[in-house]
């Protein structure tokens, strides 16, 4: 997690509520913009906040000796991930009805615009 502290869009200090105010802040305007945060109810563990369609997604990532998995993907790092999603979409399954959950359709956003860090990432040590 030591090579994320410098990165312009990783908020160490930031809230699961106050990362969506954040990504969302522009309504539909704020599709496709980040941020990284650390996870709320898991320790040592990063979270990847992005606005869709003016809704903010929360997609948790796991930090391992091997690298960033997120979804069914592996990357060596966070950076690599973040410019992967920027080329790349994230697919997103969307639910078309509350009643039917089985139908639904992928959404696909790629990761835009940054939110970008006010306060320099002090872990504790």
């Amino acid at each position: 997690m030591d090579d994320v502290v410098i990165e312009p869009w990783f908020h160490y200090h930031l809230t699961r509520t106050q990362a969506v105010a954040e990504v969302t802040k522009e309504g539909i305007r704020s599709h496709g913009k980040y941020l990284v945060r650390k996870s709320d109810t898991k320790a040592g563990e990063l979270v990847l906040t992005f606005s869709n369609q003016g809704a903010a997604k929360h997609l948790r990532m796991e930090i391992t000796r091997s690298g960033c998995r997120i979804q069914h993907l592996l990357f060596t790092n966070v950076a690599e991930m973040i410019k992967h999603f920027q080329k790349n979409p994230l697919q997103l399954e969307t639910v078309s009805n509350e009643n039917d959950h089985c139908a639904g359709s992928l959404t696909e956003v790629y990761l835009t615009d940054y939110v970008p860090c006010k306060k320099p990432a002090l872990p504790e040590r």
